[in-house]
């Protein structure tokens, strides 16, 4: 065979470094993935939940990948509907003004968050975005639901199981705690019918069972007492104690906090309470203002004592319109009954009327006091005794002055309140008009003072 002439050589020695240039060219050059069909058209695939969604790189710089998984799970929990069943906790609850929707919706939100068993089909990203995409079985889902309400329910049970011992041994505080734990274990399932057997063998809807066992438990409890009337008398100084007894079943329940109120005329008056270990509180009744002759007394219940937790529980929503248990009574105020014995002197003898006795009598009568003047029907003696004096006498004008005493006191003899009248002076142009100048102004300082200290000094 006949060599190659240098020219051919030349030739083939060119050609081959085009080759090797054009192959190294097209070597360096980045190979562009083609876009799935997953992010052009979304996926629908029977027996499956989907989620697909994407992340902006310039707005989500450092997590577009977190951001993307979790938009496209969220996606994907939104296609798990929750169907509320017409007779569930969650339907009829609507009906006493709740909103259903919320219920629905923060269901929907949690099993986002508690997702199980999906799986990441695919992954996609350019320079300026991140695609992800997931899938959930519907089978898979319904396994570990399942298995989850299955953990709820034997939870629940548990608490609805404890909280019917604790009211059986009337431990009311600690029952309502564990109905309220029930509720809170079965939060997610409040729209669907839950059943369970309990340890009787007897099939119940639990969530049901636990909202009538509070309700039954709040309804059952009873107020002992207080059914007559509270007469505070002034013998009493208007002062005395009330008392009542909280039962549950027919027996007494302890350490159940109570309120009691009452008002004293112008201010309201709160005490807060607990049963003994018979069931039974008491309050003291006093500092009512003077001239008061009715209030009424309130004693309730303290559910928000009995169940601190229940503001911040989702069960809250369910059971917010309990009744409170309370009951009232009427406190009466009666007026003491007075008798009066008048002894008004002018100069030493009789006046021979009754000036200052008509003023006492006029003043107590406004004041909504009784008087009398027969000492068998009186609570009270109030006993006046005044005289004048002649003081003297200038420039055509004469001065008389009078002294003398009010005193209360009891049928016993124990004096109450004490008023001294010292030198209440009547100036006229004669003697006769003096002293009954003296008696005008003694007349308006019993109207106007001592009635005054009087009804107040009743009250104390």
């Amino acid at each position: 065979m006949t060599p190659p002439s240098a020219s051919s050589l030349r030739l083939l020695v060119g050609l081959i470094w085009i080759s090797l240039a054009t192959f190294g060219c097209s070597g360096s050059k980045k190979l562009v993935e083609p876009i799935p069909d997953w992010v052009l058209n979304r996926p629908n695939i029977p027996g499956y939940y989907i989620g697909v969604a994407s992340a902006d790189k310039s707005i989500n710089p450092t997590n577009a990948a977190e951001v993307a998984q979790r938009q496209a799970l969220s996606e994907l929990a939104g296609q798990i509907r929750v169907k509320i069943e017409a007779t569930s906790v969650l339907h009829t609850t609507q009906f006493l003004g709740i909103a259903g929707q919320n219920f629905s919706e923060e269901i929907q939100s949690s099993s986002a968050e508690d997702l199980e068993g999906y799986e990441r089909v695919g992954f996609y990203e350019t320079e300026e975005e991140i695609w992800t995409y997931y899938r959930l079985s519907k089978l898979e889902y319904e396994r570990i639901r399942h298995e989850r309400k299955s953990a709820a329910m034997d939870k629940a049970g548990g608490f609805w199981t404890s909280a019917v011992s604790f009211r059986e041994n009337r431990d009311v505080a600690q029952a309502l705690d564990r109905y309220i734990r029930s509720l809170e274990a079965l939060q997610n399932y409040w729209g669907e019918i839950n059943l369970w057997e309990n340890p009787s063998a007897q099939t119940i809807t639990l969530d049901r069972a636990c909202l009538d066992g509070i309700s039954d438990l709040i309804g059952s409890l009873e107020i002992v007492g207080l059914d007559e009337p509270l007469v505070l008398g002034f013998s009493s100084r208007y002062t005395g104690t009330a008392s009542c007894q909280i039962e549950l079943d027919g027996g007494a329940v302890r350490q159940l906090p109570l309120t009691w109120r009452y008002h004293r005329g112008t201010l309201p008056r709160k005490v807060e309470s607990v049963t003994d270990g018979s069931g039974k509180s008491e309050v003291r009744l006093e500092g009512f203002d003077a001239g008061l002759n009715q209030t009424e007394l309130r004693v309730t219940i303290r559910l928000e004592s009995l169940m601190p937790q229940l503001d911040l529980s989702p069960a809250a929503a369910l059971i917010r319109n309990l009744v409170v248990p309370e009951k009232t009574c009427v406190i009466e105020l009666p007026s003491p009954v007075i008798q009066i014995i008048s002894k008004e002197w002018k100069n030493g003898r009789p006046t021979g009327n009754a000036l200052l006795r008509d003023a006492l009598a006029q003043g107590l009568n406004k004041r909504g006091l009784q008087w009398v003047e027969n000492e068998r029907n009186a609570d009270l003696i109030l006993e006046l005794e005044t005289d004048t004096r002649q003081a003297g006498e200038a420039s055509g004008f004469f001065t008389a002055m009078l002294d003398g005493s009010v005193v209360i006191r009891t049928r016993d003899g124990e004096p109450v309140v004490q008023q001294n009248l010292n030198n209440i002076k009547g100036v006229q142009l004669n003697w006769e008009a003096a002293h009954a100048a003296a008696y005008t102004k003694a007349q308006k300082e019993i109207q106007e003072t001592f009635i005054k200290k009087l009804v107040e000094s009743l009250y104390q």
